[in-house]
């Protein structure tokens, strides 16, 4: 049984869920299953699901007709085995340590709700938002007061940015409403505050929320239903804190939240400086304007020496910031090839070039330039390959490896007829490869590099002797 179960509602997605599901699959906590609830989608977005699903064992797709998100949330709900669960949008993604982060904090301390910061997305720049500073367990008398304060920021109103105990759930009977498609988020949170005692906020964000033109929550906010969903949620906003004996004495505070949902969620505080996204993370509304022709911008790492050569696809956005080869600090690239050369994890560029050559390793990529969006291997068009058959013939190599499934494909594309040498395909070193934690992707390839060689050798010792 796993700790925590994810829940991600996907419909018509496949514009931004790559770069969800890519953040879900670099999660280094290992101990969760993430449901992928396709929700009748009529674009390539379960196709993608399906492709998550063939390389990461803790992917599950489930393919549904469209009900909406609620009724799609409550199929997740329901479906879910995890201790905890944690809700995504298919638009939005997670900080890399997002769900080790809430789901440590809920074990440390034993706490049935878990709530986090966020960062608010708006296209290349994002702000921090951040509501309560304590850092102590509240009881839930303690949180509902702190909630009164900013009750209609999105902080509290939202399910993504909090960790649920599946057992409260599953024992109140705990759903969406599917007769709303706003605010719904807050009338579960209003049920769910009912039932637990415990409560901890973390003071750190944990998910990127991109608020896009045309959204359910743009749009139905300032829909003429939306003045009856108001008042009815203040009658269940209201009656929380009847139950706890809170209303009579702060009755003109905890009233203003009709005053406060007015705006649109995004009061309480935020940091003053807009910070800049990172290349990969920014989706332009214009599908056109996303790829760029990228030109190869730094040499192969090999000598006269060199008997292995290494292919990736081509660099990332990291790694072309940093004019070297896996750049990005998630790749386990430089960890894999230190486990497998007994070396001591290389730090600088010329460390990393001194490793490889001493142990006679090339590295390289297939693609010289090409069309890209960031760093999505998937997007890759109108490729240039690189001119790999000059550095086998100016060395020793005779072996070469891909790094992963993209770079095989296109290795035996574009160079294979030419090298005349058949690629092994090594398991990616990817963060987004999560079915493969660093050690068991030592272990393959080592195999798979060194593997063959070491019997030849064996049985070449075994015949000298005899």
């Amino acid at each position: 049984m796993p700790l925590v179960t994810l829940v991600i509602p996907v419909y018509n997605a496949e514009k931004y869920l790559r770069r969800c599901l890519d953040s879900v699959a670099a999660q280094d906590f290992l101990d969760m299953e993430v449901l992928l609830l396709d929700d009748g989608s009529g674009d390539g977005s379960l196709k993608i699901c399906r492709e998550y699903e063939e390389k990461d064992l803790r992917f599950h797709v489930i393919h549904k007709e469209n009900t909406g998100v609620s009724d799609t949330r409550n199929l997740g709900i329901r479906l879910a085995k995890g201790t905890y669960l944690q809700f995504v949008d298919s638009d939005d993604w997670l900080t890399e340590d997002a769900v080790e982060c809430m789901v440590l904090a809920a074990e440390r301390e034993q706490c049935d709700l878990v709530i986090a910061d966020f960062y608010r997305v708006n296209r290349d720049r994002y702000v921090e938002k951040k509501h309560i500073r304590r850092k102590d367990v509240m009881s839930r008398e303690e949180f509902a007061m702190e909630m009164a304060k900013k009750p209609a920021d999105f902080y509290y109103g939202v399910m993504w940015n909090k960790l649920y105990r599946r057992e409260i759930v599953r024992q109140q009977g705990l759903f969406c409403d599917t007769s709303m498609n706003w605010c719904e988020d807050f009338l579960f949170n209003l049920e769910y505050i009912r039932y637990a005692d415990r409560f901890l906020a973390l003071q750190k964000p944990v998910y990127y929320y991109q608020k896009r033109k045309g959204s359910l929550v743009a749009t139905e906010a300032v829909s003429a239903d939306a003045v009856r969903v108001k008042f009815e949620l203040l009658e269940r906003y209201k009656a929380l804190y009847q139950s706890m004996g809170l209303y009579e004495e702060h009755k003109l505070k905890i009233n203003s939240y009709i005053v406060a949902i007015a705006r649109d969620g995004g009061a309480g505080r935020m940091n003053p400086r807009k910070q800049k996204l990172p290349s990969e993370d920014v989706i332009p509304e214009d599908e056109r304007s996303r790829r760029q022709h990228v030109e190869h911008t730094f040499d192969p790492v090999c000598d006269s020496r060199s008997e292995y050569l290494i292919l990736g696809t081509f660099p990332s956005v990291k790694s072309r910031e940093q004019n070297f080869y896996y750049g990005h600090p998630q790749n386990r690239f430089w960890k894999v090839l230190a486990r497998l050369t007994g070396e001591e994890l290389p730090g600088t560029v010329e460390e990393k070039k001194a490793m490889l050559l001493k142990h006679h390793i090339a590295v390289w990529d297939v693609i010289k330039s090409c069309d890209i969006i960031g760093s999505s291997d998937s997007s890759i068009k109108n490729v240039v390959p690189a001119d790999i058959p000059r550095i086998v013939k100016d060395s020793r190599i005779t072996r070469i490896f891909a790094n992963g499934e993209k770079a095989y494909r296109l290795y035996k594309k574009y160079c294979e007829q030419q090298t005349g040498i058949k690629a092994v395909k090594l398991p990616s070193s990817s963060p987004a490869n999560a079915i493969f934690t660093l050690d068991r992707l030592a272990e393959a390839w080592s195999a798979l590099i060194y593997g063959s060689e070491k019997n030849e050798k064996q049985h070449r010792s075994a015949d000298a002797k005899l």
